[in-house]
């Protein structure tokens, strides 16, 4: 069952209604505590011709090692509940071992990881979750969903992820408060496969659906939601290329007759690009994003911007602000550490009396061949004679 935008529901009445009804179809599963067999016949390689799954016996309990990808649950689909395993991270892995569930074909997920390698428990880095869309990994652009916990560097670590609708827990290593608390899943599913990703060994993996300790399905509040400064409604270009290390101009943006849709900013003011845009791999992508704010009489506006990952901006024709927030190399990172923060970029906004078109080109280049998130949020410091668009449907 795939569920809409949240900006885009509605009421938040319509929306506990939605939640409520997925809360009491998953009370209605079975919720028996289920101790997955770590066997071929349970579990299949995912991920590519390279993938590989190894079942051993250590110490008394059931292994399974991934090694290139991930390991996909056969015959069970995931709505709400409570997942466990244990986990340990092959030294030297090559990507984020960790578990993606609500998966959507090969392209849509929730995402949670450890980071093993980050001076744990101290750093904020040591869990994390992320929303996988359009086959892309968007960890950049949630940086709010990150918590220090007492992960263990070498060895095993124990997961238990409990989620209920739009929230969920994760504790770890058997902690009695969760080390993160999600308010709002950002997945594009409400149900989905279970994928448990590697370089890493796993072991006592568990499936409770159904049992989800009493947390409400109900997303909490972002409160930037109410933040009237964000500007939350634009248009958007098709998708082009543009090789990396190449600029862009005004006279590149695609004319008015193409296919521009509307886009429209989720609850924190992020405009996400990738949610429905772009490409996994391969040469940057570019979005163009046009929108009018109207102003009382000439005057300038400071911008917070946060944006992934190279911006060009311009107001009435005129070329504005541009910049880069790359993540390799390590020097080509905004604060904080390359990901999407009101604090990457700033610039002043000139309006002229009336009608004022403001434009913005945006890559996904972080500075490798694969893609993470991509967007931004665009803040004025205040909105004292100017009118932003509405959230109605633009042409």
């Amino acid at each position: 069952m795939n569920t809409p935008d949240w900006p885009m529901l509605g009421s938040a009445a319509r929306r506990l209604a939605v939640w409520t009804v997925l809360a009491l179809t998953a009370s209605a599963a079975s919720a028996a505590d289920e101790l997955v067999p770590l066997t071929a016949q349970r579990w299949e390689a995912a991920g590519g011709a390279g993938v590989q799954l190894h079942f051993a016996r250590e110490n008394g309990r059931d292994v399974m090692q991934v090694q290139g990808g991930g390991a996909l649950l056969r015959d069970l689909r995931f709505t709400s509940g409570t997942i466990e395993y244990d986990i340990r991270e092959t030294p030297d892995n090559q990507g984020i071992p960790g578990i993606w569930f609500r998966q959507q074909g090969t392209e849509s997920a929730e995402n949670v990881y450890l980071r093993t390698d980050s001076d744990c428990p101290a750093s904020v880095e040591c869990v994390q979750y992320a929303p996988v869309s359009h086959g892309n990994v968007q960890w950049d652009v949630y940086p709010e969903y990150q918590a220090g916990a007492p992960v263990h560097a070498t060895g095993w670590n124990h997961v238990r992820l409990v989620v209920s609708g739009k929230r969920m827990n994760v504790y770890i290593n058997g902690e009695p408060s969760p080390s993160l608390a999600v308010g709002s899943l950002a997945g594009d599913a409400a149900e989905g496969a279970i994928q448990l990703r590697g370089d890493a060994s796993f072991a006592n993996v568990r499936v409770a659906p159904g049992l989800v300790d009493g947390l409400e399905p109900v997303p909490l509040k972002n409160p930037l939601e109410d933040d009237a400064r964000f500007v939350r409604r634009w248009s958007i270009s098709p998708v082009a290329l543009l090789p990396r290390g190449e600029e862009t101009t005004l006279a590149a943006m695609p004319a008015p007759g193409a296919a521009w849709e509307s886009i429209v900013a989720e609850a924190k003011g992020y405009v996400n690009i990738a949610r429905r845009h772009g490409s996994a791999k391969g040469t940057p992508d570019l979005a163009w994003l046009k929108t009018t704010l109207v102003s009382d009489h000439a005057q300038v506006k400071h911008v917070a911007l946060g944006f992934a990952r190279e911006v060009w901006v311009y107001v009435n024709g005129r070329a504005v602000y541009a910049d880069r927030n790359l993540y390799y190399p390590a020097s080509g990172r905004k604060p904080p550490l390359g990901r999407m923060a009101l604090e990457n970029g700033g610039f002043d906004l000139p309006l002229q009396a009336g009608d004022n078109e403001v434009v913005i080109a945006i890559s996904n280049d972080l500075g490798a061949v694969r893609h993470w998130g991509w967007g931004f949020e665009f803040r004025l410091d205040d909105i004292d004679g100017v009118t932003l668009p509405a959230l109605k449907t633009m042409m």
